[in-house]
């Protein structure tokens, strides 16, 4: 009996350990981000005048490594008694595109987009003769743009960023010419699930 415990001392001395094997991984899965912001868009007509409009974002964003994603965005922006025409103005945006993060850690990252989809602009502008002309325009629509997220908590972050926004619009010969616009932002932004 004794040697055949000395034997067992013996052998558990020079056996390999065993380790216990932790649990495999099942899949893998997208960062998933979204968020609600303000925005303040300025238009430049086509037919030579500005048009500051606030309003809202909704954002949606799914980052499939740490330097690579996809983003959606939904915004619209209302200016009221335009050109104090008694009439307002307004513009949706529904747009998505990859996002880039070319620095990024646990605290912030910086990002640059570029975003493709449609606008509908709704509003007024002037014939050459001073008439008013109401009307819409439902095109196509592109932004390019970036900025910076800081991370306040595990699952809060605060997002700021501009666009350069590209829509269309009609001029004062009833023309549809493309519109550029310049988009600054800050969203509140919510991430579900943890980040590396």
């Amino acid at each position: 009996m004794k040697t055949i415990l000395k034997l067992s001392l013996l052998a558990l001395l020079f056996l390999p350990v065993a380790q216990a094997q932790g649990p495999l991984v099942a899949g893998m899965g997208p960062v998933v981000e979204a968020g609600v912001g303000y925005s303040y868009t300025k238009a430049d007509l086509p037919s030579g005048s500005n048009l500051g409009m606030n309003g809202v974002q909704l954002i949606g964003n799914a980052d499939f490594t740490k330097r690579l994603g996809i983003k959606a965005e939904v915004g619209y922006s209302r200016s009221f008694d335009v050109f104090s025409s008694g009439h307002s103005a307004d513009l949706l945006t529904y747009m998505a595109g990859p996002v880039f993060y070319p620095v990024r850690n646990t605290k912030m990252n910086v990002f640059a987009h570029i975003l493709l989809g449609g606008a509908r602009e709704t509003g007024v502008n002037y014939e050459a003769n001073g008439q008013i002309v109401l009307g819409f325009v439902n095109k196509f629509a592109w932004a390019g743009g970036g900025g910076f997220q800081y991370r306040i908590s595990r699952s809060l972050s605060i997002r700021t960023g501009v666009d350069y926004l590209r829509t269309s619009y009609f001029d004062s010969t009833i023309a549809v010419k493309g519109q550029t616009n310049l988009r600054p932002s800050v969203s509140l932004i919510y991430t579900f699930g943890e980040r590396e």
